[in-house]
């Protein structure tokens, strides 16, 4: 174990004896020896004891919040790891268009391909919207500016997604890809797979010295981490829609294992508890890229990350998207 998952509405989690113990009134609904958490996510109303606090903070240990239905609210860092020269050169970078549309056209090129990639798996080799993915990868690689490709990449999540939902099996839903708070179950998956990778990511790039605030592709905006955001878009398909769609077609979720309170769906206590194993254990599983090195998803995206800090040294010359083979 290396993220530890707390979902338990009112639990608290406290220190002693080498282990993380998650309580709720007098009962101790687990223990978990501390060194093998490197991260621990907290969805809800929990609470962490002062001395947690303090241990995670001066070994490292990121805790990451977010909301019942798994929107990020926020993180509890240490120090990190600093390093002003790759920043340096990453904001002088971030200035300069022809680097950007370089590293863009990349990024919306490589998760096109992994959107008909994907397709192809689900049997979708002659469909409609194939030939128009297609076509959008083909502009995406001759695009001459940043602005053009953010028409390309949403036009291509758009014909993705209308083929998604043939793959939808009765009787969940899913008519169209919202996000802001999802409108069925199946986009609260989606939401929540997203969300989970962009904070996988982000403590990732603050590893490498980058500065996550600071993406190439996604705008800088208050309270989020663009650069994140730019490396997702490659995962999305081939983890995050992958494990939604393993779930529901195994039937290893069902539609009783959501709640909806407010007008927002999100898993509850037993759904949680599934989702969380199966998200971690697709992250550890072994898959062959491309370029045919066989890792896990989690090294792989640590290696993406190092990867772009090369690009932003000079080292390399374009970011390539991670594609499986």
């Amino acid at each position: 174990m290396s993220t530890l998952y707390i979902t338990t509405q009112g639990s608290n989690v406290q220190k002693r004896s080498g282990q993380f113990l998650i309580c709720k009134g007098a009962d101790i609904l687990q223990n978990v020896p501390e060194t093998q958490i490197r991260q621990i996510i907290l969805l809800g109303n929990i609470n962490l004891s002062t001395p947690v606090v303090a241990f995670c903070l001066d070994k490292d240990i990121e805790v990451v919040y977010l909301s019942p239905g798994g929107k990020f609210r926020g993180r509890l860092v240490g120090n990190g790891r600093k390093n002003a020269e790759i920043r340096v050169k990453q904001y002088d970078l971030a200035r300069d268009e022809m680097f950007c549309l370089r590293q863009v056209k990349a990024i919306v090129a490589g998760k096109i391909a992994n959107q008909i990639d994907f397709a192809i798996r689900q049997n979708e080799t002659n469909a409609k919207e194939m030939f128009t993915l297609k076509k959008m990868k083909a502009k995406a690689e001759t695009s001459v500016s940043v602005e053009s490709l953010l028409g390309i990449e949403g036009a291509a999540s758009a014909t993705y997604f209308s083929m998604f939902r043939r793959w939808i099996p009765l009787p969940w839903k899913f008519e169209k890809r919202t996000a802001n708070p999802p409108k069925d179950e199946v986009n609260a998956l989606m939401s929540l797979s997203y969300t989970l990778i962009y904070n996988r990511l982000e403590s990732l790039i603050n590893l490498a010295g980058l500065d996550a605030y600071q993406g190439f592709f996604h705008a800088p905006k208050d309270g989020h981490a663009s650069l994140a955001s730019d490396l997702t878009e490659e995962f999305r398909t081939i983890f995050c829609d992958a494990l939604v769609l393993k779930l529901i077609r195994r039937k290893q979720l069902n539609l009783n294992n959501f709640e909806k309170e407010e007008g927002k769906i999100r898993l509850n206590k037993e759904g949680s508890k599934i989702y969380f194993d199966q998200f971690e254990s697709k992250m550890s599983s072994q898959r062959q890229s491309s370029a045919g090195e066989i890792v896990s998803y989690q090294e792989a995206m640590r290696r993406q990350v190092y990867h772009l800090a090369r690009v932003v040294k000079g080292e390399e010359k374009t970011y390539q998207p991670y594609r499986l083979k």
